[in-house]
């Protein structure tokens, strides 16, 4: 792998309306099916998973509902009528290769989405269809490729379209062209401090707010989690007690509910508001702007935002 340097960690994420525009090699290889699949599981961890947040998302008003699967292994009801996603960056994820040989086993219909490593290795052994990503770079790092390729491979098994990739990708140019790294700055210098909590309003931002909280934890190396408004407003805001209170990233969209009558407990909220052509756009520019702030934070925090070390010693044991 090259490097993962502040730099070039940096590149990457600004790189996202280009990553996106990637069409995997094996696309072809998705067989054309008689019928769409009853379900599609996408199994993946991490910044190889995450992909299948926005894909749930997205799929609420379709007729074929996509499921994220961030476990080892698969459900019991997975089965011929289903369709399964393994998503691994690597190709060497321990909870993803379950899950693809378990989904092999039932008899769904299954792809795979890596690099290559053992999840390519298994595939062509079974002659199974690989749509293969770039590498040399973290998994998280590869977020556009991987999200990219799990939305057409969807729209392949499927039948449907879940996304305008060409408005998509020129919305979020002109958004990245627009940024400022100043503000993003600013609210580092806020956060550099405290843990935060990053929710969503809705599917599509609970999907960003995750992401945002994978970003925080492996780029500026800190403590986030990640939940949802309303969701928040019936059992956490209790949590908000003496202290120091931890800070609040609220990810919504431009045509979101009032969030005042949820806030009111005391937490240092800040608002970021998603725009764009449709939610998926807006969710994929909060995107951006979360992976800029966490590099931010790396930087103010004094940390290198590229190596997790302690990741890869979880995954030594695992």
């Amino acid at each position: 792998m090259v490097g993962a340097t502040a730099e070039r960690m940096r590149r990457w994420a600004l790189e996202l309306p280009e990553q996106l525009v990637y069409e995997a090699p094996g696309l072809d290889g998705i067989p054309a099916l008689k019928r769409p699949p009853g379900r599609v599981l996408v199994a993946g961890m991490g910044g190889s998973g995450v992909s299948g947040k926005f894909l749930e998302a997205l799929s609420h008003n379709k007729s074929v509902p996509v499921i994220p699967r961030p476990w080892s292994g698969t459900p019991s009801w997975l089965s011929k009528d289903d369709a399964l996603l393994a998503v691994s960056h690597s190709g060497d994820t321990q909870e993803t290769l379950a899950a693809l040989r378990e989904g092999f086993e039932s008899g769904a219909v299954t792809v795979g989405i890596s690099t290559g490593g053992k999840l390519g290795e298994f595939l062509a052994e079974k002659g199974l269809p690989l749509l293969t990503v770039p590498g040399g770079m973290p998994p998280r790092a590869a977020f556009g490729y991987l999200l990219g390729t799990v939305l057409r491979a969807v729209e392949r098994l499927t039948g449907e379209k879940f996304w305008e990739p060409g408005e998509t990708v020129e919305a979020l140019m002109r958004l990245r062209d627009g940024l400022s790294a100043g503000v993003t700055d600013e609210l580092a210098r806020k956060l550099v401090d405290r843990p935060v909590v990053v929710y969503g309003t809705c599917p599509l931002t609970a999907a960003a707010a995750l992401r945002a909280k994978q970003q925080l934890n492996e780029n500026a190396k800190m403590h986030a989690w990640a939940g949802t408004l309303p969701e928040a407003g019936h059992n956490e805001i209790e949590g908000a007690g003496p202290g120091e209170p931890p800070y609040r990233l609220c990810l919504t969209l431009t045509d979101a509910p009032p969030l005042d009558d949820i806030l009111r407990d005391g937490v240092h909220t800040i608002i970021l508001r998603g725009e764009g052509p449709d939610p998926l756009t807006a969710a994929l520019g909060l995107v951006l702007r979360g992976d800029l702030l966490s590099l931010a934070l790396a930087r103010e925090r004094g940390v290198e935002p590229g190596p997790v070390d302690r990741i890869e010693e979880y995954k030594r044991r695992a």
